[in-house]
């Protein structure tokens, strides 16, 4: 084999590492110049905000708070993303969101929702021995001011966020009740949720009620099936109405619990990397029915698609809300943050509830006004989709 000289070897060594610094010079100067192409177009937007900041300062006649007015900006970032589930938390608010997280609340003691007719704050549920049920707030009253400032004005989440607060301190409610309105005042206080709740009817029915999916709910919800067991029950109904939804990992325990071998749900980021979750062999081998109504969000309708996609559970009620997107917290340097929608999902086989107009019931029934408040003071056995849920068990 010939040799190559030393010298010759030199070159090719310079050659090469002298190609090697073009390369990477030639990869720094493009991610440099998309780097700050970005920067320029940051820079073009927020010009806008910068003149409008300028106009203030210089001619504005009152005095103001540029706290409150970065605040609003902050608000108004997110609101105008045009995704109702998206929104802002001040640091006392974000405090709230984290305690509610874990079934703890400062506030009066209700479960909410949009009412997208009115752009107010509809009451889907009311807790027992509440400030809410103290001060008269009823289920399906509809909140239209909170401490005097029309929900419209505020915007539904900032408002639902002025509801809560410090425990001790007061909030005024302006609400519409059968059409007529009326103002109290409730004093929050700190009340602990009981996410789940269980009994047997009609002599041999389980029932299990799921107030949400929040973190360490899979541990008192395994509890409770587990002891309807023990009872011999013989079917289960599940009742998801109202329920907002909660943590993935609850419902994935719950799923995995209740299902055989299969996919239980998919999500992709916005990079387009998909996951899916699949449970294991074992599953609940008993007549299930599902109860969900137009209150039912996220988890609530994952959990009812999962048991009838895969032909485990019969699903009663009315159609569900639709959501199809997962939020995250994002903590700002203030104690601030902001919660976006950041993952899009999907139900075992690929089915997008939010086009898909939300979980289609197996067996429809449709309550009244006047039903669903008479329901939260009476026996169960009086309420017609849970007459129904247990006519499906039996069959």
């Amino acid at each position: 084999m010939k040799k190559r000289s030393v010298t010759t070897t030199i070159a090719l060594m310079l050659l090469a590492a002298t190609v090697s610094f073009s390369i990477t010079l030639t990869v720094c100067n493009q991610n440099f110049n998309q780097k700050l192409g970005d920067l320029e177009e940051l820079v073009s937007e927020y010009e806008k905000v910068a003149e409008v900041q300028s106009a203030i300062d210089r001619y504005y006649v009152n005095e103001y708070d540029r706290a409150q007015v970065t605040e609003g900006a902050a608000v108004g970032m997110v609101a105008y993303l045009g995704d109702r589930w998206s929104y802002y938390l001040n640091p006392e608010q974000y405090k709230a969101f984290q305690n509610g997280l874990n079934n703890q609340m400062v506030g009066i003691g209700v479960n909410v929702i949009e009412d997208l007719e009115t752009g107010g704050i509809l009451v889907v549920n009311v807790h027992k021995n509440s400030p809410a049920e103290e001060g008269g707030l009823r289920v399906r009253d509809i909140v239209i001011k909170v401490d005097g400032t029309p929900v419209t004005e505020l915007g539904y989440e900032s408002a639902v966020n002025a509801v809560r607060g410090e425990e001790g301190t007061a909030v005024t409610l302006t609400f519409l009740s059968d059409g007529v309105e009326k103002t109290a005042v409730f004093t929050r206080r700190m009340l602990e949720i009981q996410a789940i709740s269980s009994q047997i009817l009609d002599g041999n029915i389980g029932y299990v009620a799921i107030e949400n999916f929040d973190l360490n709910v899979d541990q008192a919800f395994l509890t409770a099936v587990k002891d309807l067991q023990k009872a011999n029950v013989a079917g289960i109904i599940f009742d998801v109405r109202d329920n907002p939804g909660g943590s993935l990992p609850t419902l994935m325990n719950m799923l995995d619990f209740l299902l055989p071998e299969c996919v239980m749900f998919r999500q992709v980021d916005k990079a387009g990397n998909a996951e899916v979750y699949e449970s294991d062999a074992n599953s609940l081998e008993l007549p299930m029915v599902v109860l969900v109504n137009e209150n039912s969000i996220s988890a609530a309708e994952f959990f009812a698609a999962s048991l009838q996609e895969h032909g485990k559970a019969t699903v009663v009620g009315m159609p569900t809300t639709g959501k199809s997107c997962s939020q995250m917290p994002i903590e700002l340097s203030d104690g601030s943050a902001i919660v976006l929608s950041v993952n899009k999902y999907y139900t075992s086989k690929g089915v997008d509830l939010a086009s898909n107009g939300g979980i289609k019931p197996d067996v429809q029934v449709e309550l009244t006004v006047e039903e669903i408040r008479g329901n939260y003071l009476k026996p169960l056995t009086e309420d017609r989709q849970v007459l129904a849920a247990l006519e499906q068990v039996k069959q």
